[in-house]
Order: C-alpha cells, then structure tokens, then sequence
C-alpha cells in the first residue's frame, strides 16, 4: 500500500478536481472531504455553516482528518481551512505526502465569481474577501514543502507536475 496524497490549498485552486485526476492516473482512491462531510450531514457546506456554524463544520473536518490518517493509498482533497487545525497539518503529514496548490487572488476571482456559494466569500467584494482570506491563512498555506502555482495550468498539467514531484521524493 502506498501512503496518502493530500491536495490542500485555497478554495478555487483546483484541489478537488486535481485530486481525482491524479487518483485516477496513480490507480488510487479519490476522496473529497468536503463531499463525505455533505454526505454525512445531509446538507451541502453552505447549510452547515448557516445552521451549526464554522466551528462545527471545522469539527466535522477534524473528525474526518483523523479516520482518513488511518487508511492508506488515498489521493484526499481537503477543505480550503482544513490545515487551519494544527492537529489536522500534524495528522496529515505523518500519514502522507502534503501537496499545496495556490493560484494568484484575480485567477481565483475568475474562478469562484460564478459559482458564489462560498459560505465564507458569500456576498459583495470577492476580490477583498479572497485577500483577507489569503492574507490570513499566508503562514500556514508557506509552511507546506510542496507547492504548485496553478494559477495558468490546466489540470493535467498541474497533475503531470505532482506525479514528477513524487518520483523525485523516491
């Protein structure tokens, strides 16, 4: 068995999509957290921040986090916040290979304008809520060692750089 592949990142990055892709290509099995957490709840992201708030939600990531550490041969597309839980970056990187994705704030605003249903981007000024948000999580986003600048690739290309990456790690 093979240790997990974790794509992590801002949301808009590309990490659900990259992450089933490259399941695909290395024959392992994809899971998206944030659609297991849907699944579990009944309701979409959006309603579980409206009615239960982010900290539940983030509970529900932490819980998450801790049962995928204990499967292997997962490629795993976390949340956008999901690392905001230092428990959470600790878990992750003992039991797999941690990949960042970031793209430039106007390349995530073409990305996120049309499908505004972002719990924490929801409303006005897109553009000044996705900096406020970048600005926040810089540190922890910088901390990671292995980051891709999706920002003018396409999937495949972003997917062909993260199987190159692992084969230098071998």
């Amino acid at each position: 068995m093979r240790k997990n592949i974790i794509i992590t990142g801002f949301m808009g990055t590309g990490k659900s999509v990259t992450a089933k892709e490259l399941a695909q290509r290395l024959e392992m099995e994809f899971i998206d957290m944030d659609r297991v957490i849907e699944e579990r709840q009944g309701a979409s992201i959006a309603d579980i921040f409206d009615r239960y708030g982010e900290k539940y939600f983030r509970e529900q990531e932490n819980i998450l986090v801790r049962e995928l550490s204990l499967q292997e041969n997962l490629v795993i597309a976390t949340g956008g916040g999901t690392f905001l839980n230092l428990d959470n970056i600790k878990t992750m990187n003992q039991e797999g290979k941690v990949i960042c994705l970031y793209a430039t704030p106007q390349a995530l605003y073409s990305r996120l304008e049309k499908k505004n249903n972002r719990p924490l981007i929801k409303g006005d000024n897109l553009l000044n809520k996705i900096n406020h948000l970048l600005e926040r999580r810089k540190k922890i986003y910088e901390s990671f060692d292995y980051k891709i600048n999706t920002s003018n690739l396409s999937v495949q290309e972003v997917v062909d750089k993260i199987v190159t990456l692992l084969k230098l790690e071998r």
